[in-house]
């Protein structure tokens, strides 16, 4: 299947059912929060300066936080960019009749299970095979 490539602008109706399907699925609180920034404050990472500079005696959570709350404080002027785009792709990606049923479903208690289920069983597959990528990592 391929995208429905529409260029010209949502009409409000598909504009409300855009924005309800970025909260269905989850979208709007990771554009709302910034979250997806985290794997950028993860200690060790890109913005260990930020926690380092603050004290030689910072704590693990301090070398998190720190690096996270300098990362939303930043990105806070940017976050309108991520809504507007987040916005035109799923227009774009997606018609009108697609996104009520996408939504339809996604607002479900059905569409609901699936979504806590895909994000359970990623947790659990991820846990189950930890010891596998550590000997994936030992053998590269």
């Amino acid at each position: 299947m391929t995208s429905a490539m529409i260029e010209e602008p949502p009409s409000a109706a598909k504009l409300l059912l855009i924005r309800r399907f970025l909260v269905a699925n989850g979208t709007q609180a990771e554009i709302d929060s910034g979250r997806f920034l985290q794997r950028f404050a993860m200690p060790g990472g890109a913005l260990s300066q930020v926690a380092s500079s603050v004290s030689k005696e910072t704590t693990f959570r301090q070398s998190f936080e720190l690096p996270m709350n300098a990362l939303i404080k930043a990105y806070e002027k940017h976050r309108d960019t991520w809504q507007v785009e987040y916005e035109a792709h799923v227009n774009w990606e997606f018609s009108e009749e697609e996104l009520s049923l996408i939504v339809g479903f996604l607002e479900s208690s059905t569409g609901k299970h699936f979504l806590e289920g895909c994000s359970r069983m990623s947790a659990y597959v991820n846990t189950n095979t930890e010891h596998l990528v550590e000997q994936i990592i030992a053998g590269a």
